[in-house]
């Protein structure tokens, strides 16, 4: 009813506000976040709380949260990317005819530009972005309405659920809904991936800030000084 809709909407507004300000009772005797939600919800509203669980399962909650994070994760590393490779495109263009030795070995092997040697970083945190964004898309199906793995005889419309998520669409199949997992590992895998190259970048800041290259310095808000060597400024 549109009562129990009201009751249900406010109480769980409420708890959202408990949770936020860490003043929600979450109790180990009742074994997970859902039950804690309904026994709470329950002691605000009463009976209509036990409808909150109605053409839903903790199989497609859970397969939808977990989507929604791994898709709010993408999207913010594809975002900071983006932010880093325009960081990096305005180093370039700045130096773009600043010579500089290339390396191999770590022995100076061929002349370079700095700006053709920033712009390297700018293509490997671009197929970096384009994973992220890929993974963001494939997995941006709305899992509700699966239930436990075999969908529910409510009349829902998985179609509204999704849109209100944000979601592209409802996902096809009932079983894969509430089993995949491949989404997650492939979040995990760009970012290890993206993590390597991130990695690549440090390093060589950190080399080039040393006194044996001497190419760039860091201020001292990317820096750090020595327990025992006061000569020394750490990236």
């Amino acid at each position: 009813s549109a009562a129990d809709h009201r009751a249900i909407d406010e109480g769980l507004g409420r708890i959202a506000g408990e949770i936020a300000a860490g003043a929600f009772p979450f109790s180990a005797q009742l074994e997970d976040i859902h039950m804690n939600i309904e026994a709470r919800l329950k002691d605000l509203i009463g009976a209509p709380a036990l409808r909150l669980h109605t053409a839903r399962s903790r199989n497609d909650q859970v397969a939808v949260d977990f989507r929604l994070w791994c898709r709010k994760a993408a999207d913010e590393a594809a975002a900071a990317i983006d932010a880093l490779q325009r960081a990096l495109l305005a180093q370039a263009e700045r130096h773009a005819d600043w010579v500089m030795p290339g390396y191999t070995h770590l022995q100076i092997a061929q002349p370079v530009t700095l700006g053709h040697h920033l712009l390297a970083y700018v293509e490997m945190l671009e197929r970096d972005c384009t994973r992220f964004i890929d993974a963001s898309a494939r997995m941006n199906e709305c899992p509700l309405g699966a239930a436990a793995l075999a969908g529910t005889p409510y009349p829902i419309d998985r179609d509204m659920t999704a849109e209100a998520l944000g979601f592209a669409r409802p996902t096809a199949n009932s079983l894969d809904s509430v089993s995949a997992r491949d989404f997650a590992l492939e979040t995990l895998a760009t970012a290890a991936i993206c993590a390597s190259h991130l990695s690549r970048l440090a390093e060589e800041i950190v080399l080039w800030t040393s006194p044996h290259f001497g190419f760039a310095a860091l201020t001292d808000a990317f820096s750090t000084g020595s327990s025992i060597m006061p000569q020394k400024k750490n990236p």
